[in-house]
């Protein structure tokens, strides 16, 4: 699970796990938001697109993005394009990770993801974003990042 930011393609969070349910959805949002935001969403102006699925359609999700001031917007059915940027992201890593390597266990799988989350945001560049990576183009439109480079 991943949460992306659209305007600077960064991953703010992720979760990988043996399942997708709703609680794998709520801690990839946990950490997204606590990594984003670690004084609190301010003026209730934090979107949140996701699919249709059963995850982010849960009563609990629902609850959780509400209680946090979080406006949830859905894809319409059968539209990829929709979620476009969020789903460019997934092939993406696909194709440079997944694809390419046979894993031995999942923590091997959940370490080489996050390893690879950090160099996506860290040396990925973007032609919507000026041949710039989303670390870079995060701190010069909103002066601050809150990802440490490694």
């Amino acid at each position: 699970m991943i949460v992306l930011d659209w305007y600077s393609k960064k991953v703010v969070g992720f979760h990988a796990g043996l399942q997708a349910k709703t609680k794998d959805w709520l801690q990839a949002l946990d950490f997204a938001l606590n990594r984003q935001f670690p004084d609190g969403i301010r003026n209730n102006s934090l979107n949140l697109m996701s699919d249709n699925g059963c995850q982010p359609t849960s009563l609990s999700f629902i609850k959780v993005c509400s209680h946090l001031g979080i406006k949830q917007a859905f894809t319409s059915y059968n539209n990829p394009k929709g979620n476009a940027d969020t789903e460019r992201f997934m092939r993406t890593m696909k194709e440079e990770l997944v694809w390419i390597n046979e894993f031995k266990s999942p923590s091997h799988f959940i370490t080489a993801f996050e390893d690879w989350v950090n160099r996506y945001n860290n040396d990925y560049l973007h032609s919507s974003l000026g041949y710039k990576t989303p670390i870079q183009f995060e701190c010069e439109n909103i002066g601050q990042t809150t990802l440490e480079a490694a």
